[in-house]
């Protein structure tokens, strides 16, 4: 007799449990593609900036001149060859390989800031799409975001993001 309301509620109790694993499972999935995202967003462009520093490091202007979308033979218009050697060539007196400092999103491009021992700052400016270099207008971007490393430092770092 007791075998008819032993199994009452059991359908009702497995498909809660089953509908708070798929919720669960849809969050986590979402977390994980939100943090992908925010590691991957901006990968291409600073492969760029990685491959100019490294031809700039090993003094091979030529093809960091190319890569910054320029050429000796079709120099650009208000940046030529010379003026290149001069801004990144072996007269610049750097006391350690540049290096990206710190990155960027906009939405059209990659601000990308290097830095080397004995130099300044420089902004770099990649173009989203055609990875072109080029110097950004401000070490940051200047359009209204939500500064994601900053906020998660100032939460679980405590302090300023420098």
């Amino acid at each position: 007799m007791g075998g008819y309301l032993q199994t009452y509620g059991a359908g009702d109790e497995r498909r809660h449990r089953i509908i708070k694993w798929i919720v669960l499972g849809c969050i986590a999935a979402l977390i994980i593609v939100w943090i992908l995202y925010l590691i991957f967003h901006n990968y291409s462009e600073k492969q760029t900036v990685n491959r100019f520093l490294a031809q700039v490091n090993a003094h091979k202007y030529q093809q960091a001149y190319t890569d910054w979308g320029c050429s000796e033979a079709k120099p650009c218009r208000n940046y030529d060859y010379q003026r290149f050697l001069e801004d990144w060539g072996p007269d610049k007196k750097i006391t350690s390989p540049w290096q990206i400092a710190s990155i960027d999103g906009c939405k059209t491009f990659v601000t990308v800031n290097v830095k080397a021992g004995g130099a300044e700052l420089q902004s770099l400016g990649v173009q989203r799409g055609t990875d072109t270099i080029m110097y950004a207008p401000a070490p940051e971007c200047q359009e209204p975001q939500w500064h994601w490393k900053a906020f998660f430092h100032r939460i679980f770092g405590g302090g300023k993001v420098g």
